[in-house]
């Protein structure tokens, strides 16, 4: 994916709250889905997430089906119509898994896989030369690209060790 020169939002991170961000401002206008851009290392979406919920071995949300992803606060019980055996008490919490699949469907259907741009962004700046609030985002690759002069990864963790 290339990266523009300029967007309207850039959303830091690719986590359960950029997704949930994500599908409510499209649910308020579709002209938006051009306007953003989501900025995560991974280039995926849920990946830090999916990988801390695995290695807590956590079965089940703390939250209840109607306050997860989707704008339509009934879509996850509707998404999980036969697999009501993954959805808990009490107030139906979902799985794990049904939840990842949910969240799966929710990425395909407002299709969104393609809006994670993959960067580790460490730095925003104000823009003081514009006439109205600007930033700019500073990627890790683009500091490692500064510092030494490319961003592979014997540079990137450099610059990590530089920074701790």
């Amino acid at each position: 994916m290339k990266l523009p020169n300029y967007i309207d939002l850039a959303i830091i991170g690719a986590g359960v709250q950029a997704l949930t961000l994500t599908t409510h401002l499209l649910q308020k206008s579709a002209k938006h889905y051009h306007k953003f851009l989501v900025f995560a290392p991974s280039q995926t979406w849920m990946n830090q997430w999916q990988q801390q919920f695995a290695a807590q071995q956590i079965p089940y949300l703390r939250s209840p089906a109607v306050h997860h992803r989707d704008p339509n606060p009934h879509q996850l019980r509707t998404f999980a119509e036969h697999r009501h055996s993954e959805l808990f008490p009490p107030y139906d919490r979902p799985g794990t898994k049904l939840f990842n699949d949910f969240c799966d469907e929710v990425i395909r259907r407002w299709k969104l896989a393609d809006k994670v741009y993959p960067a580790k962004v460490i730095q925003i700046l104000p823009i003081k030369r514009a006439s109205r609030s600007r930033f700019q985002l500073e990627a890790e690759s683009d500091a490692a690209v500064a510092l030494y002069g490319c961003d592979c990864p014997v540079c990137i963790n450099a610059l990590r060790r530089l920074q701790s």
